[in-house]
């Protein structure tokens, strides 16, 4: 485990029911436009992850409801991953890793940007998004167009669009396994390790393809001390485990949509 300076929590850190307070019939989760499909995405790879943003920044998707307070904004999404697929995610949930963790981030629609936001307490929401790959596990046809855009964007600082609707995917959100996920206020997991996040983890993974993950650790990245032309794999971008325990962390175990309508 790292430690690093902070005041507050640095994630990621271990998620267990029995370290959070449970709580039922909480307001459901907006996932308010994500999967639209309006416009393009754009691919990048920044040097350290695969990165994600959409073109029409007037209409951005938004994130509300839960225990949020206000709205928040979508501003991109990024993957992390491990050398292989028994690591990879960079939250440990119920004493297991996974293969990879999708950070959807959004900051608050009270702030003009996200540069405004991202220092603020109260600046940045993610909701993290398990993948699990083994030996057995088959494509999983909702990622692969963003799968298969990574062969084109292998070399840092190169982009490449795609239909909008290759987010299609985070329609999982409304199924009902998705009613359940971890919340507690964070950091950003890359610098400047701001303490300004509120985290949903969603603890039930989806399954993906050993191709699938293998194909994000093809993605290069500046080598270290070497000249410009030269590149190296980007094998592993996840955070090492925190070691704070965050005091305020709940786990949501049911929203109030899924209730009978007579209990509503």
């Amino acid at each position: 485990m790292q430690r690093t300076r902070s005041t507050g929590v640095q994630s990621p850190v271990w998620l267990a029911q029995n370290l959070a307070v449970v709580a039922d019939y909480v307001t459901p989760l907006q996932h308010i436009g994500h999967w639209d499909g309006r416009g393009r995405a754009i691919l990048t790879n920044d040097g350290q992850s695969a990165v994600l943003t959409l073109s029409d920044r007037s209409c951005r998707p938004v994130l509300a409801g839960g225990l949020l307070d206000g709205r928040f904004l979508f501003e991109q999404l990024h993957f992390h991953w491990g050398p292989n697929d028994a690591v990879g995610s960079e939250h440990v949930v119920d004493g297991r890793r996974h293969s990879m963790e999708a950070h959807l981030v959004h900051f608050n629609a009270r702030y003009r940007t996200f540069r405004e936001a991202l220092d603020k307490r109260d600046g940045l929401a993610v909701v993290a998004l398990l993948l699990h790959a083994h030996e057995s596990s088959n494509d999983w046809p909702p990622l692969e167009p963003i799968v298969e855009a990574l062969a084109r964007i292998r070399r840092p600082g190169t982009t490449t669009t795609l239909p909008a609707d290759c987010l299609r995917w985070l329609r999982r959100l409304e199924e009902h396994d998705r009613h359940h996920y971890y919340t507690y206020h964070g950091s950003l997991t890359t610098a400047p390790y701001c303490e300004s996040v509120r985290w949903l983890v969603y603890d039930v993974p989806t399954l993906v393809s050993p191709r699938q993950t293998a194909a994000f650790r093809t993605l290069l990245q500046q080598a270290t001390g070497s000249a410009a032309d030269r590149f190296t794999p980007i094998r592993s971008n996840f955070r090492p485990l925190q070691v704070d325990v965050p005091g305020d962390l709940v786990y949501v175990r049911r929203s109030a949509q899924s209730l009978p309508r007579s209990k509503l």
